[in-house]
């Protein structure tokens, strides 16, 4: 396994990742046939949060759709989720 040198993700513990991908599909009613990756980044630059959970939808034939929740997965809940969904 690669060591994230740059520091730019992050590994969630917990089974959290497969929690939230649950939650999405739910909260935003997704088809079965739509992937759904969910990742935490960490973010160096001034004024951003230091975790972010960046949620993409990848839909046959077209560009990922991107929402990124400002907190890191482990903290996120249905509510939050179903307030972030895309338009």
């Amino acid at each position: 396994m690669l060591n994230d040198i740059l520091g730019l993700s992050t590994k969630p513990k917990g089974g959290h990742t497969k929690r939230v991908k649950d939650m999405v599909r739910r909260a935003w009613s997704i088809p079965e046939n739509v992937i759904i990756m969910v990742s935490e980044l960490r973010c160096h630059e001034e004024g951003c949060p230091d975790v972010e959970t960046v949620i993409a939808l990848m839909r046959d034939g077209a560009e990922p759709e991107k929402v990124k929740i400002y907190k890191p997965m482990a903290e996120l809940n249905l509510e939050e989720i179903k307030s972030h969904k895309p338009t």
